[in-house]
């Protein structure tokens, strides 16, 4: 978890990760955008040269100083328990009978049960209430496609995506009344390996001499070392504050 809790869904996803508040707390601290990571996007590389990622294991572990090599730019806490991919449903989190729905959307397996280009009209109208399908209703108040329309469209190259996917899988299942969550992991397609959660640190940082930057994670954060880490990052903030201090209205 990334980001303080604000609606229902993440309050569950933070009871159910086991935190102590004290790493809750740190979530306030975040800036409004922490989708970006050492393992996502551009941040993803693991070459080792000056831009590939860096995964340390502790605060102690922190080589990185403040200074004419290395600026921190931006930062944010994160909760994490220790999981593996559940065994029942191989992450899926659907019962046995929706996975196979699920399966057969893309039929990797080649059994001749694709459907991904044969939904149904209940399937349209779930996209429809869910506002998907705008490349196909935009500029076309209260028109419902036909489910030919929309397998045509899926069959040009533009294609649903997951939310589409996510969307049609639950209407099939529902409707043949065999929708459900994995047992196991209640849905969520992981179960957790360790008792209690760990707060973890990432760092964007740049090298300015090299023309580059990287992602920077801390796999876990004392509650004892927030003090460093606090005064750690102030520090960055005003060498980024002074850095543009000359400049006049």
């Amino acid at each position: 978890m990334r980001n303080y809790p604000t609606e229902e869904y993440e309050s569950k996803e933070l009871e159910e990760l086991n935190a102590e508040q004290w790493m809750v707390d740190a979530l306030k601290m975040n800036p409004g955008y922490v989708g970006w990571g050492p393992y996502e996007y551009y941040m993803c590389d693991d070459k080792g040269g000056w831009a590939s990622r860096v995964i340390l294991e502790s605060w102690e572990d922190n080589g990185f100083g403040l200074d004419e090599l290395n600026e921190v730019v931006n930062f944010y806490f994160e909760v994490t328990r220790a999981s593996k991919e559940c065994e029942s449903c191989a992450g899926g989190g659907y019962n046995p009978e929706t996975k196979k729905i699920a399966d057969a959307w893309y039929d990797f397996e080649g059994t001749g049960s694709r459907w991904c280009d044969k939904i149904t009209q209940d399937e349209v109208q779930a996209l429809l209430d869910s506002n998907r399908l705008s490349d196909l209703t935009r500029g076309r108040e209260n028109y419902t496609p036909t489910a030919d329309e929309v397998n045509a469209w899926n069959g040009k190259g533009f294609g649903h995506d997951e939310i589409n996917r996510f969307i049609c899988i639950e209407q099939r299942a529902k409707r043949l009344g065999v929708w459900g969550h994995c047992e196991h992991c209640h849905g969520n397609g992981y179960v957790f390996t360790e008792p209690k959660a760990k707060l973890g640190l990432i760092l964007w940082v740049l090298h300015p001499r090299k023309g580059c930057s990287r992602g920077v994670h801390f796999k876990e954060i004392k509650k004892e070392e927030i003090p460093k880490v606090v005064d750690y990052l102030k520090s960055a903030k005003k060498r980024n504050n002074d850095r543009f201090s000359a400049l006049v209205a």
